[in-house]
């Protein structure tokens, strides 16, 4: 090979390599950002690309459980909830190094049974055709891939162990549950009710219904009988054949079925007093509480003794972390995240 040609034959390279470089600027940009390091605890530290998957998950959920994509622009407390979405995953993140830290400290491990109870229960994720293909593509929305979702659920589980661990010896007296019941009694009052409902099927009908509903309570205001209006208006039959009877519930067994609203309103009543309008997803309803009787210790015992214990739980290992905190080394870059 003459001099020419491996001159051209660099050169030819040179400009490869060049343009290369320029194709994978970007790449090359986005790893070494997503390699920054965004929180230290102690020895273990946090990347860009690991908070960016945490952060998304949130931020999914957010627009899902309250139905608005703009829910992460909207400002509570002085604070876009982009804001506090990320100061809370700082807490959390702070939190999970801390007990995995402490979970090596105590030789607090999964075992080959719970490691291979993971990978099962991604496998079943996967088995449907569909469900595979929703898993795959919220990865993808996420930022994640199937070994990071492998490792959250591993360090998921083996918080949890720690949690036993340090919360085994917990225990409740018979005094405890007692006192708690005595003092709440009106998380057991269930109630019977009649109520009017109009049913709201589109937009047209709902002027219309609000109408006769504002009608109605003109009439009940004038002394008419509710059980006559319930015959006369009410769309429904309820499931003993009584129409307007809805028989006796507790807060929170109907929330699925009326909403959080139905309820809210409703237990604010007393027996033989009538509620305003209440509107629904479903339609307008009006509603008078006919009678109501509380469940009695037994029944509830067991309810009880499960959320108390809990709670003592969560106190005991809420302490325990926070006692981490203060021996601990915690730096966080929350500059590094602005753009997120």
């Amino acid at each position: 090979m003459n001099r020419k040609s491996l001159i051209v034959i660099t050169g030819i390279i040179f400009v490869s390599i060049i343009l290369l470089l320029f194709i994978l600027k970007d790449l090359i940009v986005k790893m070494i950002d997503d390699n920054k390091v965004v929180l230290e605890v102690n020895s273990d530290q946090i990347t860009k690309r690991e908070y960016k998957i945490r952060f998304n998950t949130l931020k999914e959920n957010a627009i899902q459980f309250s139905s608005r994509t703009d829910i992460l622009d909207q400002v509570f407390n002085g604070k876009t909830y982009r804001e506090l979405l990320k100061d809370e995953l700082f807490r959390i993140l702070i939190e999970e190094l801390l007990c995995l830290q402490e979970a090596r400290r105590k030789n607090i491990y999964l075992t080959r049974q719970e490691e291979d109870e993971i990978r099962k229960y991604i496998e079943e994720l996967k088995r449907d055709m569909e469900m595979r293909n929703y898993f795959n593509q919220y990865l993808r929305k996420i930022g994640s891939d199937e070994n990071h979702f492998y490792r959250d659920l591993q360090k998921t589980r083996i918080i949890n162990k720690l949690y036993k661990y340090v919360t085994e010896r917990i225990t409740l007296s018979d005094s405890e549950v007692i006192k708690y019941y005595n003092a709440n009694k009106s998380q057991f009052r269930k109630i019977k009710v009649m109520d009017i409902f109009l049913k709201v099927e589109n937009a047209q009908e709902d002027a219309k219904k609000r109408k006769v509903a504002n009608e109605i309570i003109s009439e009940l205001k004038r002394g008419e009988d509710f059980e006559k209006l319930v015959k006369k208006y009410s769309e429904v039959e309820s499931l003993d054949g009584k129409k307007g009877i809805i028989d006796y519930f507790r807060k929170g067994e109907k929330e699925a079925q009326y909403g959080s609203v139905f309820e809210e309103e409703v237990f604010k009543l007393a027996v033989g007093q009538i509620s305003n309008v209440v509107k629904t997803v479903n339609g307008y309803h009006i509603v008078k509480v006919i009678d109501e009787k509380y469940m009695p210790f037994d029944e509830v015992k067991g309810e009880i003794q499960t959320k108390l214990i809990k709670q003592k739980k969560d106190e005991v290992f809420k302490s325990y972390i926070e006692s981490l905190k203060k021996m601990s080394k915690i730096s966080i870059y929350k500059d590094r995240v602005k753009d997120l």
